[in-house]
């Protein structure tokens, strides 16, 4: 796993949706952090890659925050994947790996966006489950915790 120094930015202007899929008052994800890298990675699947507006403003996620977890790696394959070569990942392209990164959870969340608007009458939770439905994401076949397996005694 590589580190990275370049803190990550997200738009202001899709700040409110950000909040509402992660942090501590959110139901789908934990951290920030963890619901930019899935608006990340769905922003690549629907081949969404919107830049930063500039007008808009933006706010950072310190590097750091990349530093011990999987959101670094897949920050780096989102980057190899665009790429479709492996110079992006050179250190000194570091910068440009977070800029794909960023400009696809960027569509990321404006298509999240789009769907907490089209089924505003659903939490949202729901609201992206809906979305992902229309897009051939199918849900997890049950909501409740596996069986729990049970070692034999011999």
């Amino acid at each position: 796993m590589r580190l990275i120094q370049t803190p990550v930015k997200r738009s202001k202007l899709f700040e409110a949706t950000l909040q509402k899929l992660g942090g501590k008052d959110a139901t789908m994800f934990p951290t920030l952090r963890e619901a930019l890298t899935f608006c990340a990675v769905l922003g690549y699947k629907e081949r969404r890659r919107v830049p930063l507006d500039p007008g808009s403003g933006s706010e950072d996620i310190a590097g750091a925050q990349y530093q011990t977890n999987e959101a670094v790696d897949i920050l780096f394959a989102l980057a190899l994947a665009d790429a479709k070569t492996s110079d992006v990942l050179r250190p000194d392209r570091e910068r440009d790996c977070v800029q794909i990164y960023e400009e696809y959870a960027n569509g990321g969340l404006e298509l999240v966006q789009s769907w907490i608007d089209r089924y505003s009458d659903l939490d949202v939770e729901d609201a992206v489950w809906r979305g992902l439905a229309t897009i051939g994401v199918k849900p997890p076949l049950s909501s409740k915790p596996p069986a729990e397996v049970v070692a034999p005694t011999f």
